[in-house]
């Protein structure tokens, strides 16, 4: 059983990326299977995946830390129901790469998994304006990318073709050993990624802690239930009202405007809502992730 972990910072297309692979797996003929960590009450992302896709969730918490040991029990758990070819680990976005390999390595499947490939997930917009962020947000943000054995530089649309450049030799400094592909939407050759046979080890015991003290201290999430159809413009107007610590917000709200469902996706201080139909019911919340959080009001809609 292959163990594939898909890592980077919050927002950067960890879950486009995810889909894609999952549909390179059933190209080749492999059985995927799912594990996904998402840092607050409630899981959106789980909705974004086929539901025919053996699937377990980890949510509040981070498995880098408080929820280590249950990465490995969900493992051998997906091991002994499903026997898929291949395991994608999807962390959440403060993930500390180098303890989530350390949790995948569990004794109970040494002899049944690897590590196949590590991918790093980078956002080409957010590249550009990390200086911006705190200085234990950018230390965590370059720790993500360092353990990877593939860095995958995301929404390059979004991008001036000129700034790709200095990001690619950014990258390639920071992890030498990693393969470097381009893409927009979550695609890129994902070749190597199932066939990598430079297996992922692990570390120095010293190397395994997670050290909370720069990659977690702060950070905290909150729900809130949006259960009655909400107007466009005072949405709007409260994610504008969000204080700029707030590094991630998403869920689902319907609109009065419109009759269906929306997928609300919220980083850098960039507002994205479109139309989604899910394959089954699910409630309408938004999840914030970020610091300073009491100071965000609650939705008076």
């Amino acid at each position: 059983m292959d163990i594939i972990i898909i890592g980077g910072f919050l927002g950067g297309g960890k879950t486009t990326t995810l889909n894609h692979l999952i549909k390179a797996a059933q190209q080749q003929q492999m059985q995927p299977a799912v594990i996904m960590n998402d840092f607050g009450q409630a899981s959106v992302d789980s909705q974004l995946i086929d539901h025919s896709i053996p699937m377990d969730e980890i949510v509040e918490g981070c498995i880098c830390c408080a929820m280590k040991a249950d990465v490995s029990k969900q493992l051998h758990q997906i091991y002994l129901d499903y026997q898929p070819d291949v395991v994608f680990v999807e962390c959440s976005g403060i993930a500390h790469t180098q303890s989530v390999i350390d949790a995948c390595l569990t004794p109970v499947l040494a002899q049944v998994s690897v590590i196949r490939s590590v991918i790093g997930v980078v956002d080409a917009t957010l590249y550009q304006r990390i200086e911006n962020y705190p200085g234990d947000m950018q230390k965590l943000y370059y720790d993500q990318l360092s353990y990877c054995s593939h860095l995958f530089i995301n929404k390059v649309d979004r991008c001036e073709a000129e700034a790709i450049a200095p990001i690619l030799s950014d990258l390639t400094l920071l992890n030498k050993e990693a393969e470097i592909s381009v893409g927009s939407f979550g695609h890129f050759d994902t070749k190597t990624v199932f066939s990598n046979d430079r297996l992922v080890e692990g570390h120095t015991p010293q190397a395994q802690a997670c050290d909370l003290g720069y990659a977690h201290q702060g950070i905290g999430h909150r729900y809130f239930a949006l259960n009655h159809t909400i107007a466009l413009e005072d949405l709007v107007k409260w994610f504008e009202s969000l204080p700029q610590s707030t590094y991630r917000a998403k869920g689902f709200v319907q609109l009065a405007e419109h009759p269906q469902l929306q997928l609300i996706q919220y980083a850098q201080g960039q507002l994205e809502i479109e139309p989604i139909a899910l394959q089954s019911q699910t409630d309408r919340y938004l999840v914030v992730i970020g610091s300073q959080l009491d100071q965000i009001k609650i939705p008076e809609f």
